[in-house]
């Protein structure tokens, strides 16, 4: 196999989406090329900041407690005279009002996890583009950040473990840097234990360097305000 037939073949090789015959070819390749060896870890570095990004979603505390105390109230029917009707109907109304509000946070919790799996799912289809690069970010703090894109396609997304929590009154800035003019590419704030997902899309091929800065909340800043706390060339 060739250099350049395993390049096209490593970001499907770092997701095991390839044959064994092929998985065999390119992991013979990568074991004699530095050049590779560096691109399938930054890849692989990718696929695993993804794999925790999804967590399981526990219902809300109140939940269960909730859900026995309607077994109660309803057990508590069979034994109640008519004239407590009243009574076990305003009971009945409490509990549904309590179920409700469990409803709408756990359907936020719902609407969360999917706009993160989708923002996962775009990664996942960036990793199996032959086309896509990977490039870590490093400056003055420690983090695992990494920007995917794939400039054939104009898509590319922020991927973001372990950045500490800026402050209430700041958040992150990502901005896409064209010779010296930095233009804004979206704000984020970390997620305590899980990786954050930024997606976009930008012609790539205008830009030379992606940098993160920590700009006031909540919309950041136009242009940066502060020196950038990571770097990474395109």
């Amino acid at each position: 196999m060739t250099h350049e037939q395993a390049t096209e073949l490593l970001a499907a090789f770092a997701l095991h989406a390839l044959d064994r015959d092929a998985a065999r070819a390119v992991s013979a390749h990568v074991r004699s090329c530095a050049e590779c060896q560096r691109e399938l870890a930054s890849l692989q570095g990718v696929t695993g900041q993804l794999g925790s990004a999804l967590r399981q979603v526990s219902p809300p505390p109140g939940l269960r407690e909730a859900v026995l105390a309607g077994i109660r109230v309803r057990q508590d029917v069979i034994q109640l005279r008519r004239g407590w009707a009243v009574g076990l109907a305003a009971a009945a109304a409490l509990l549904l009002l309590i179920l409700a509000g469990l409803g709408v946070s756990l359907s936020r919790q719902v609407t969360v996890l999917s706009t993160r799996l989708a923002a996962q799912e775009q990664v996942l289809a960036l990793l199996s583009a032959p086309s896509t690069r990977s490039v870590s970010l490093s400056g003055s703090v420690t983090a695992a950040v990494r920007f995917v894109y794939d400039p054939d396609r104009g898509r590319g997304a922020l991927v973001v473990s372990d950045l500490r929590d800026p402050g209430r009154e700041f958040v992150y800035q990502l901005w896409l840097i064209a010779g010296t003019q930095p233009e804004s590419a979206g704000v984020f704030r970390p997620a305590p234990g899980q990786p954050v997902v930024l997606p976009l899309e930008a012609d790539f091929s205008r830009y030379q360097a992606v940098a993160i800065s920590v700009e006031r909340a909540p919309g950041g800043a136009p242009q940066p305000t502060t020196t950038p706390i990571l770097i990474g060339n395109l």
